[in-house]
């Protein structure tokens, strides 16, 4: 089966999650697609991050009926932080049958040869770069290098989505300001927010 892993903290997921993911899946060139939660970013400190098992059902009800739209907790089970290279590894050696392919942002893979062992996920897999609202794709010299080294590599492709203009920040700052939200996320994501009363408090 080809899968197209989507990592991110989530934090929270929103709209433009689920329309990039569901117009990816059309286009016909994966079986599914698994969004990673992660429990913490290598970028990131965990006391920034909520709470793994907050994000992780928010991911579910965000994906529910939809189908071929997965959850995984699978690098909560993995030694933190967690790394792309690292999650793929583990990946690749437990679902030998399965074939997975990485989902990029076109801001991350202007960076990607900065990611740790970025040579070891190209030689192994496909990138799939999706652009961000304003911006031009743009290829890192590493990885333009790599690719020339390496033809026989499976190499990357872009993805034509619909732009949001929506990230996880914004909605927390606004729902930090008490401004609305529900435009930016599926209802029940919004009442689940509510409910456990998430991000009205400043990050340390």
């Amino acid at each position: 089966m080809r899968i197209g892993l989507f990592g991110g903290t989530f934090d929270p997921p929103h709209i433009a999650h689920i329309a990039l993911a569901e117009n990816i899946l059309q286009n016909g060139d994966i079986d599914e697609i698994w969004f990673l939660v992660t429990p913490q970013n290598p970028w990131k400190t965990s006391n920034q991050l909520t709470l793994d098992a907050h994000r992780l059902e928010m991911v579910k009800l965000c994906t529910e009926g939809l189908n071929g739209l997965i959850v995984s907790d699978y690098e909560y089970h993995l030694s933190k932080p967690t790394y792309s290279y690292q999650t793929l590894r583990s990946l690749r050696s437990n679902y030998p049958n399965h074939s997975f392919c990485l989902l990029v942002g076109g801001d991350n893979w202007e960076a990607f040869d900065h990611w740790r062992e970025y040579e070891e996920i190209l030689r192994h897999h496909k990138i799939i770069v999706y652009p961000r609202p304003g911006s031009r794709l743009v290829t890192s010299e590493g990885v333009e290098d790599f690719y020339k080294e390496n033809p026989s590599a499976p190499g990357f492709t872009t993805v034509e989505a619909p732009l949001y203009n929506i990230s996880s920040t914004m909605i927390r700052e606004r729902i930090l300001k008490h401004e609305d939200t529900s435009e930016f996320l599926p209802r029940k994501v919004q009442e689940y927010i509510e409910h456990h009363h998430l991000y009205v408090s400043p990050k340390e």
